[in-house]
């Protein structure tokens, strides 16, 4: 009886380990398919994608969001890898491209800094992350990759392929019917199978915190992960009552594993055979019996050692075929180096250097260098890594076979770091062409650079050249207006001034644009009272509403803060576009402004701004065309209320500039309400912060004093303003010495006394920054002369140019009368004559 359970024992120990034999190598080749072809393939793919420039300049913000040439790339991919999505995300997680899939939800403006393809990724490793996606609810291969940027080691963003679930799925699907197959995460949880009713439940026993802490990282969706009806804890499981085998083995991802069930049941069939064998013997002889037991052990033994072994050399001879299809058909050199010679070639390698494979492994491999010193170099920085890691993606200059020096990538790693002289296999990848195309773009880029240079001095000059003639007009019509005139040249004297200041309004506006265009505009963020702006906005206005019957109202949150600190001139200027162009297109009824906050903490506050009136409206199809260039809703506005079309247009670059929004509603006949918003930082308590107004624009006591007995030296090149500011200044008490260009103004000021200079810039022979550099080196310590530039150069950056060359102060043309001795009274003595009093006040 024992002797039958003997045998019956190892009739089952015998079929389990046949089915284990022929088991193995299909769980490995499964490991080996998925690896091969589904997770190196995606990884490349996603690695090539990183080196895109349409991405790469989505990342800098040199392009926008969804930009089409970022779309054309991310929607090539997709359709190329048959991917579900790929997109693209910036260094906060923030998704800013990802391709149009009509079967996917696009994913641009999700937020996934939590998932763990980004972390990896933005910390410069490519990585892969089987999940079901947050959004679309959809299961599928996560592959994402670092995007550097310029500085060098540091991801600017990260590049992600999302494969279909389909895909995932059908690699299983392929089985069904031979062999049961499960994709297991680290935690046994099964992420794809053979069987859909297997798919996310766990195969393996979680305790609660664990399956807590896989719920919380959201990797496989909301999904229950209920346990399977069996485990795969040991290699015989029961499935469906019936005994399996469980063959698991590990796949180089972080955990992951492939495992293959295979039903084995107890081989009844065999045991009876057997057992009748034995008894049979058994009556004969006991002896015979052994012996038969054991020739029949042998027979079975080489037999299936004979399949294993058949099976084994299959699977060898069809790896075998696989790896040299791929090393023959990779893209990039391979090459073997055993001992210091090539002992294997791929076909790519005789293309980018011109050998044929028989000469290279003939060959040395110093001839790809340029020459010993160069081989030597390269040996003595990179070879000793190979004992310690790999080397990746190292630029060289190797030769081809006609002595061409052509720049390649090199990554090598050692067939066993412990010992290099069992081989080293290096990848090497001819890139000229993408050094051409950077070599281009780079030339792209100077050309750019180039115009952008260009057109800031156009914008410069043009500034100049028309606010030169625009400053003798105003300040001419100013000066003449102080004097007794009949009424009638009085009244055509006003509208030649309202019309010059209303083509400098139209001047500024163009060139506020193109310098919007130019991203020439610069933020000047200083403290100021918020009530006391909104107050200098309407107070201006009131005019023309009162002109025109309407009502001009401005109403304040209480809660809305005072002090803040942020661009106030900016702020009025979007203000006074935004309240005139109500004023402009309403005939009856109100304008009103209201200010409020948003949102509040203790460091910002995001204020709401709203400008409504009860004017004509805007046609709902002219809405999009509202903030557009050179644009009116409806072009007949232009000629019954004037204007360029320019000051919403500006002013929506203004906010933007910000950091604010701005958008509008409105009904035809019923008025229009545009709102922006714009964040503002409370200014530091003590910080001694003060604004250029809180300087300059002192209170105006005293202001009429006179300037007599002042000297005055004035550099001008035009006639026109020559007259003027004599003509002002004389009017105000000062003694006026006029010269003509920048040398007359140093060899004035070398022979007489003056106590301050008016300074143009653009003159003949010297111009103004030349005449002050070499004022400010001859003076002394305690001889200061202030220094005020008076010129048309009105475009950003001007002031502080002055200011860097030694100039005190800064006024732009046309110049306002009252500003400029408003200047002259910071920058000098006070008097207190009466007569002198008398004759500022002439002046202003």
């Amino acid at each position: 009886m024992l002797v039958l359970i003997v045998v019956a024992v190892g009739a089952d120990q015998l079929t389990l380990f046949l089915h284990r034999v022929e088991q193995a190598p299909i769980t490995d080749n499964l490991v080996l398919e998925l690896n091969t072809f589904v997770v190196d393939d995606y990884k490349h793919a996603v690695l090539d994608l990183s080196k895109s420039l349409e991405i790469g300049e989505v990342c800098t913000g040199k392009s926008s969001i969804d930009n089409p040439s970022l779309l054309r790339v991310l929607n090539t991919a997709q359709g190329a890898l048959n991917v579900a999505l790929v997109y693209v995300m910036d260094a906060e997680g923030t998704v800013i491209g990802c391709s149009n899939n009509p079967e996917e939800q696009s994913l641009t403006g999700q937020q996934y800094r939590f998932r763990p393809y980004f972390i990896h990724a933005i910390a410069g490793s490519p990585y892969f992350y089987p999940a079901v996606g947050v959004t679309t609810k959809r299961k599928g291969f996560y592959f994402s990759a670092p995007i550097m940027g310029a500085e060098k080691g540091k991801p600017i963003g990260v590049v992600v392929i999302k494969t279909r679930s389909e895909s995932v799925d059908s690699f299983f699907s392929a089985l069904q019917g031979k062999m049961d197959a499960l994709l297991l995460s680290k935690d046994g949880v099964v992420f794809a199978s053979t069987h859909d009713d297997w798919n996310l439940k766990t195969a393996l026993p979680l305790d609660p915190g664990q399956l807590r802490e896989i719920t919380n990282s959201r990797q496989f969706g909301d999904q229950p992960l209920q346990p399977l009806t069996f485990s795969l804890e040991k290699p015989i499981v029961s499935v469906n009552n019936g005994r399996t085998l469980a063959d698991r083995q590990s796949l180089p991802l972080d955990g992951w594993q492939i495992a293959t069930l295979q039903p084995t049941p107890f081989p009844w069939a065999l045991v009876l055979l057997l057992d009748s064998i034995v008894l049979s013997l058994g009556i004969l002889s006991g002896v015979i019996v052994l012996h038969s037991q054991k020739e029949e052990d042998l027979a079975h033994q080489v037999l299936a050692g004979q399949a294993a072994s058949d099976r084994a050399e299959a699977a060898r001879q069809t790896s075998e075929l696989e790896l040299e299809t791929i090393f023959s058909a990779s893209l990039v050199g391979i090459v073997l180096v055993r001992d210091g010679r090539i002992v294997n070639v791929n076909h790519r390698m005789t293309s980018i250097f011109g050998y044929s494979r028989e000469e290279i492994l003939q060959g040395d491999i110093r001839q790809f260098f340029p020459g010993r010193r160069a081989f030597r170099r390269f040996v003595r920085r990179h070879l000793h890594l190979l004992a310690v890691g790999d080397v990746e993606q190292v630029e060289y200059q190797l030769k081809k076979k006609n002595g061409d020096l052509i720049p390649c990538t090199l990554s090598g790693k050692a067939i066993s770091p412990l010992n290099l002289a069992q081989g080293t296999v290096w990848v090497i990848e001819d890139i000229s062409k993408r050094k051409a195309v950077e070599d281009e773009l780079d030339r792209a880029r100077k050309l750019a650079e180039s115009a952008s240079i260009a057109k800031g001095e156009f914008l410069a000059n043009m500034s100049h050249e028309i606010r030169t003639p625009m400053n003798g007009i105003i300040g001419l019509s100013n000066i003449l207006l102080r004097e007794p005139l009949p009424e009638a040249q009085r009244e055509h004297l006003e509208l030649i001034q309202r019309s010059a200041i209303r083509l400098m309004t139209i001047i500024n506006d163009i060139l506020d644009f193109s310098k919007l265009e130019a991203g020439r505009f610069e933020l000047d963020p200083q403290p100021f009272c918020l009530r006391t702006l909104l107050k200098e906005v309407i107070q201006p206005m009131e005019l023309t509403a009162q002109r025109k019957n309407l009502a001009l109202r401005l109403t304040v949150d209480p809660t809305t803060p005072d002090m803040l600190v942020g661009d106030q001139t900016k702020l009025m200027q979007v203000l006074t576009n935004l309240v005139d162009n109500s004023l402009k297109f309403t005939r009856k009824g109100q304008v009103t402004l209201e200010v409020g906050v948003q949102d509040k903490d203790d460091e910002e506050a995001q204020l709401l701004f709203e400008v409504a009136d009860t004017g004509i409206g805007i046609v709902p199809v002219y809405h999009p065309k509202v903030f557009e260039s050179f644009s009116q809703a409806d072009s007949s506005h232009s000629r019954r209320f004037g204007g360029t079309g320019l000051g919403l247009s500006i002013s929506k670059g203004l906010v933007e500039l910000m950091g604010g929004a701005i958008w509008f509603e409105s009904e035809p006949s019923k008025g229009t309400r545009f709102y922006f918003t714009l964040p503002m930082v409370f200014p530091n308590q003590g910080n001694g912060r003060t604004t250029r107004q809180q300087k300059t624009h002192s209170p105006q006591v005293g202001l009429a004093d006179s300037g007599q007995g002042k000297r005055i030296l004035v550099a001008e090149d035009e006639y026109i303003n020559k007259i003027l500011i004599r003509t002002l200044l004389g009017q105000a008490g000062y003694h006026v010495t006029v010269v003509s260009n920048g040398r007359e103004a140093v060899n004035a000021w070398r022979g007489g006394v003056f106590d301050c200079i008016l300074m143009d810039i653009q003159m003949p022979e010297m111009d103004g920054y030349e005449a002050v550099s070499r004022i400010r080196e001859a003076e002394q310590t305690d001889q200061h002369i202030p220094i005020i530039a008076m010129t048309a150069h009105a475009m950003t950056g001007d002031r502080q140019k002055c200011l860097i060359v030694g100039m005190d102060d800064y006024v732009s043309k046309p110049i306002d009368g009252a500003s400029v001795l408003q200047l002259l009274r910071h920058y000098l003595p006070e008097t207190t004559s009466d007569d002198a009093a008398g004759a500022a006040e002439k002046a202003l």
